[in-house]
């Protein structure tokens, strides 16, 4: 059982995603914005975040770079979901994610992508 923080600002997708995640098993914490996720990933020292790319605020990207600048944090895998095409999520993200879902995704696919990055096999 993975600790696994879900940042995505569409609340209602958080909780589709927290649900599917920890119907298979997972801890499952959520939250809606970037910089609260941040802080609190400094709490529990999540396995892996699984974020929005397109969040007002503190977006998906910018909570990439501030992860990999945190030495408490540089280590913990990312996947990035987002409606943009991968290659504008590779540009504005660089190579700081483990795994890209493209919205809308079928459960099934998170929770392989999940298990497939847990296991390090992304």
């Amino acid at each position: 059982m993975a600790k696994i923080m879900v940042v995505d600002d569409e609340a209602t997708l958080a909780s589709v995603v927290r649900d599917a995640l920890g119907n298979a098993g997972h801890r499952v914490y959520m939250e809606t914005d970037g910089l609260t996720a941040l802080s609190r990933m400094i709490e529990l020292k999540p396995d892996l975040v699984v974020s929005d790319v397109m969040m007002p605020g503190m977006g998906g990207a910018s909570l990439l770079v501030a992860m990999r600048d945190n030495a408490y944090l540089h280590d913990v895998p990312c996947i990035v979901m987002s409606g943009l095409s991968e290659d504008v999520v590779s540009d504005a993200c660089g190579a700081h994610y483990s795994a890209f879902l493209a919205k809308p995704f079928d459960l099934r696919d998170l929770v392989a992508a999940v298990d497939r990055v847990l296991d390090g096999a992304a």
